[in-house]
């Protein structure tokens, strides 16, 4: 039972990571990117072939680039380094076509299917459908099971934790509150002279290093990445977990990765499969996972912990002498109002 408590928790903070990267375009820019599953798949994808073996001989089946063998934190600062290019790269493309609303979605959607379709089909890129295997974790294997999941653990939350920090940094920063008034309405911010494009792809190119993060983390830990981990079921799923948590708020995607993660995932595999429908279980999760999403929509679209707003006051006036000049109140309004009609 410890060792399910640990590693549940360990794929909770892949999902909080891949949840707060979301949350930066999504919920505080405004930009729902529906091929935000691809910076997840470059940082996993790079570091493997940074911290992974070397392809096998010729005729083994194993054909990929790379295959450094070099250490797990510099396979980490790649996968970083290639989903700001990936991210850089997709939002040149979007963003920079002025592209909005349903129009921005499906062309992220397209995007995301053509590169999972480019590598599933080469063969010598990624390995194309079997993907990267024999990776190496950060931890001895000389430790015992459950010493070295818990190592794991305090790793990913580690990792995790700094990176909740920055997305709190950044909600509150004046950076924050106009990527929100970006969200909001980007006309009305472009008129006070603020480039939307580059607020807009400065929250695109964070937000997809923070998947990366979490995928350089999930081939680390699972040892492997294929085709079958990114695709857009991925992409539903982390916006399942941002809904039922609360859109714009860090809090409410930390919550809403946990509860989906332990109730509806790793809870279900404890549930005996069938041996005649193994797949039974994985089915039944995925639809309860789209009637939850449906009825978070339709009873608490603002999810679990709604998005809270700062109410701005506004500053008392002040006279030449910098006294605060009195507040006229209800009565007197009233009897200055009957004197004049008198």
């Amino acid at each position: 039972m410890l060792n399910f408590t640990i590693v549940s928790l360990i794929y909770v903070t892949f999902e909080v990571l891949l949840v707060l990267g979301l949350n930066v375009q999504y919920g505080f820019t405004g930009i729902l990117n529906l091929s935000f599953i691809v910076p997840y798949a470059a940082g996993a994808y790079i570091t493997g072939v940074i911290s992974g073996p070397p392809p096998g001989p010729p005729g083994s089946g194993d054909y990929h680039i790379g295959g450094y063998n070099l250490p797990w934190y510099l396979g980490i600062l790649a996968g970083l380094v290639a989903a700001y290019l990936v991210a850089a790269i997709i939002g040149s493309f979007t963003l920079g076509r002025r592209l909005r609303g349903s129009f921005l979605t499906v062309g992220t959607l397209v995007i995301a299917v053509v590169l999972l379709q480019v590598v599933s089909q080469d063969q010598h890129l990624f390995n194309g459908q079997l993907g990267l295997l024999q990776v190496p974790s950060p931890i001895s294997t000389n430790l015992s099971p459950n010493l070295g999941e818990l190592l794991f653990l305090l790793i990913a939350a580690a990792l995790t934790i700094v990176s909740f920090v920055l997305c709190e940094m950044l909600r509150r920063s004046p950076f924050g509150r106009m990527l929100r008034a970006i969200r909001d309405d980007d006309v009305a911010a472009q008129v006070f002279g603020y480039s939307v494009f580059w607020m807009k792809m400065k929250a695109f190119i964070f937000g997809g290093m923070l998947a990366a993060l979490a995928g350089s983390l999930t081939i680390l830990y699972v040892g492997g990445f294929a085709p079958a981990g990114w695709s857009v079921y991925e992409i539903v799923f982390a916006l399942a977990c941002l809904f039922v948590g609360g859109v714009g708020n860090n809090y409410g995607g930390l919550v809403g990765a946990g509860l989906v993660v332990l109730i509806l995932v790793q809870a279900s595999t404890l549930v005996p499969t069938l041996q005649s429908n193994p797949t039974l279980v994985t089915s039944i999760r995925s639809g309860l996972i789209g009637v939850m999403l449906i009825l978070i929509l339709r009873f608490r679209p603002q999810g679990i912990i709604p998005e809270r707003t700062q109410q701005l006051e506004p500053e008392p006036h002040r006279g030449l002498l910098g006294i605060r000049a009195p507040q006229p109140s209800a009565t007197s309004e009233i009897s200055s109002s009957s004197s004049r009609v008198g």
